[in-house]
This record gives structure tokens, sequence and C-alpha cells, in this order.
């Protein structure tokens, strides 16, 4: 009787436990993305290809589904929702199980919150890699069911879930649960790395009722480092103007940390004057890291007037990854000051070839300037095999979004003698289909003597079959 009564008095505790949570209703996966579902199929080898993968789904070994789950996965294929959640439900594979959490989350596909908000309210008899997924997938559908579980991990402190939980909460919490956070700060017991991941969090949130609070954090001496700079970041996200005068007054720390997250905070007040002011002097800063922020900054908010401090620092920077982002801001900022230094780079004889590299780069990615010049200075070291790598870096640039303008060079890269050169023509040609190019790729496929990775691609290119003495 005894036995009987505590498992009624388990039973019920059970129940009650259950009842304290809203799980979501069980439901199917959402309607396929028709042109996600027929970019997957342009990918496919055969036309057996999509009825290979459902039965692979439907009768395959763990190995060969997870094998197609990352092929899935990388391909963004959409067509076998129904397949792989039905799957989901008779698996016992902790592998599977993962992956085609990942998979739905991918996809943003809600059809698994009732199963993740149950791993939530009670994780620990379940693998990491599988309650890691989860967080993940909560995150991203916003399952907002999710919250209450969630904030009950993080009160337990539990290593194993704590950090997870702290960016999950960031992404589907609100207000009540950012104020949550900023007061669980206070506890004593956390580690310096617990109290990071809750200040980096809050900042996320963007609540701008836990300002006050956040603000005392920065301006605390005896708080840790990265906390006061994630603290000068938040309040900056929130975006109240009181925050620039005390990002301002921060930027004079002596804390190099501290000075690029006030940057990162001052980045969400382009229209103040003091604001603009900081981020241009950031470019200045003795401290790399704070140099890059600020020159990310002045890149993003399109602030012209930062050209002549950036063109300064491509001359005068001993660290390349500064030099490299200036560049790319100067590119961006498409100023008539800015886009002539760029040209001068190319055109430059004293200038060396790495420059010229990551000038041709960022002039193409923007797209403002200096094409003239580039395919100048292409033609120039098409023919010098003493400059083969700034001839394989400007075809491989422009092979990423070919115009008509570079037939002559597309031509001229097929008439090289280096099979790399080549390739890079057929680069070119695949996305524009130069006509001029085809008699050079004709005359290449029947060259018994050119290299026959190239002739196999113009074959492909050209739909040219070998012919009878060189079949097998």
């Amino acid at each position: 009787m005894k036995k009987y009564l505590f498992l009624l008095f388990l039973i019920f505790s059970f129940d009650l436990f259950a009842q304290t949570y809203s799980i979501p209703e069980p439901k199917r996966p959402k309607e396929i993305d028709v042109e996600k579902a027929k970019a997957a199929a342009e990918k496919d080898e055969t036309s057996e290809t999509e009825s290979e993968f459902k039965n692979t789904i439907k009768y395959g070994l763990p190995s060969e589904i997870n094998e197609l789950l990352d092929d899935l996965l990388k391909n963004e294929d959409p067509r076998f929702t129904n397949e792989i959640y039905d799957l989901f439900q008779v698996s016992k594979n902790p592998q599977i199980k993962e992956k085609v959490l990942r998979y739905f989350t991918k996809l943003e596909d809600p059809c698994l919150e009732n199963y993740a908000v149950e791993i939530l309210i009670d994780p620990y008899d379940t693998k990491n890699e599988i309650v890691k997924a989860v967080f993940q997938y909560v995150s991203k559908v916003k399952t907002v069911e999710a919250i209450e579980p969630v904030v009950e991990l993080i009160k337990s402190e539990n290593e194993d879930y704590f950090n997870d939980a702290i960016s999950t909460i960031g992404e589907i919490g609100s207000e009540k649960e950012a104020v949550f956070l900023v007061e669980f700060l206070d506890r004593d017991d956390l580690s310096d790395a617990q109290r990071q991941t809750l200040m980096r969090t809050c900042g996320k949130m963007h609540a701008i009722e836990t300002w006050d609070k956040i603000v005392e954090i920065l301006e605390n001496e005896d708080e840790n480092s990265f906390v006061r700079s994630y603290a000068a970041e938040a309040i900056g996200l929130m975006k109240k103007e009181e925050s620039v005068p005390i990002l301002v007054e921060h930027f004079a720390s002596t804390d190099p940390n501290l000075r690029q997250y006030v940057i990162k905070g001052l980045i969400n007040f382009p229209d103040i004057v003091e604001a603009k002011a900081t981020l241009l002097q950031g470019i200045r800063d003795e401290h790399w890291k704070v140099r890059q922020e600020s020159i990310r900054a002045v890149k993003e908010l399109k602030l012209q007037e930062a050209v002549p401090y950036l063109t300064y620092r491509v001359e005068k920077e001993s660290e390349k990854v500064i030099q490299n982002e200036s560049y790319s801001a100067i590119a961006a900022l498409n100023s008539s000051e800015g886009n002539e230094f760029l040209i001068n780079q190319i055109t430059n004889k004293k200038v060396s070839d790495a420059k010229k590299q990551k000038v041709v780069e960022v002039l193409l990615k923007e797209g403002f300037a200096g094409e003239k010049e580039i395919l100048e200075l292409a033609k120039e070291v098409v023919e010098d095999d003493r400059r083969k790598s700034l001839r394989y870096a400007i075809g491989k640039e422009l092979a990423k979004n070919p115009k008509d303008s570079y037939q002559e060079i597309c031509l001229m890269y097929l008439n090289s003698k280096d099979s790399t050169t080549q390739n890079l023509g057929l680069d070119m040609y695949k996305n524009k289909k130069f006509a001029a190019a085809e008699p050079k790729m004709q005359e290449i496929a029947k060259d018994k003597k050119a290299n026959s990775t190239v002739k196999s691609r113009i074959k492909k290119m050209l739909n040219i079959e070998d012919e009878p003495e060189e079949k097998k």
C-alpha cells in the first residue's frame, strides 16, 4: 500500500511540475519553400537523386542518414522536411536527433518546438550535444514557451547549461528577462566568465529599463574589465542620447578593451557630433584593436570625413590588418579623394603588388571606381611570370562578378601558357559566356599538349565530346 501511495505521489508531482510550463502543440513542418527547393534540385547529380534521398531517410543506416543530413544542411535543401520530421519521431540515434534539430534550425521551422521545450524543462538525462542544439533551435525560431524553463536553468547555475541558457534568453526574452539578468549580476557567487556572458546578453536585449543599473556597472572601477567593456556596448545599443557623454568620458580610459567597446557603443549615435568626433579620434588610437573598431565604425556610418585619417593610416600603418581595413573603408566611402588615392595605389610603380592586390579586391567589391585601371593592370601582369601572384589575385576577383568589359582580359588569360591563368580565364567565361572566347577554348580542347584539367573543363562548358581515339 505504501509503495502504491508513493507511486501516486510521484505521478501527481510530475503532473504538477509539467503543468507549470506551457508546451507548444505538436505540428508538422512548414510548407516547402518552392524557390529553395528548385535551387536544391538543380544540384542533383541525376533525375533519380531525389528518390534516392528519400529512400536513404526511410531505410538508411545512421551513418548514411547523417552524411545525407550534412549535405542537406550545406545546401539548405528543404525538399525532405516531412520525411526528416517523421524520421525524428522514431529515431533513437542521438547524432540523428542533433542533426535534424540543426536542419530545422537552419530552415527556421518551428515544427519541433514541443520536443525542444520538453527537453529544456528537464535536460539532465539528454546528451549535451542535443541540449545545445535545442538551445540554438528555440533561439532561431523564437519559441516564447521556452523562456520560463530557460530562466530556471539560469537560476540553477548548472555549468553545462548556463552560457547557452543566457545566450538563448538574449534571443527570445523580453524586458522582463533583461531586468532579471541585470539583477542576477548582483550575486556574489558568479564567476567572471558568467558575469561577462550575462552583460553581453543584456546588451543584445536593448532593454532601456536596465540602463541605470548598467551605467552603474560601467562606472564601477572595481568591476571586471570585460564586464565594464560589455556594459559600454550595452548602453550604446539602447540608443539613449544620455549615453553619449558617459561613453566619451570613458574613451579616456587606459584600458584598450574598454575604449574598443566605447566605440561599439558610440556607433549607435551617427547624428551626434561628439560621438562622431570620438570615432574619428579612435582611428588614431595607440592600440590596434581600437583603431580597427573605429575604422569599421566610420565605414558602417559612411563618414566621408574619415578619409584623410584612413589614407594616412595606409601610408604609415605597421599593422597589416589595419592597413587592409583602411583600404576597405576608403573604397566603401566612395569619396572623390578616397577613390583618387586608391587608383593611385594601382598605377603607382612604387606601391607593392601585395598592396595592389588588396586595392583591386576592395575596388571591385564596391564597384564605385577603378575598373579601367584594374583592367590595364591585368594586361600588364598577364604575361609577366614574375608577377604571377598579382595576376592570379586579379583574375580571381574579376571572375567573382564578370562584366562584358572583361572579355578582352578573359581572352588574354586563356591565351596564357600557364594552366592556373587559363583556369581563371575559364572562371570569367563561366558566368558571362563571352562568344569571342570560344574559338580559343576550342583550340585548347584540341591541343594534345594542353593541361588535361583545363581541357576537361572546356569540354564540359562547350559540350564537346571526346574524339573516338580519345575514348577508353
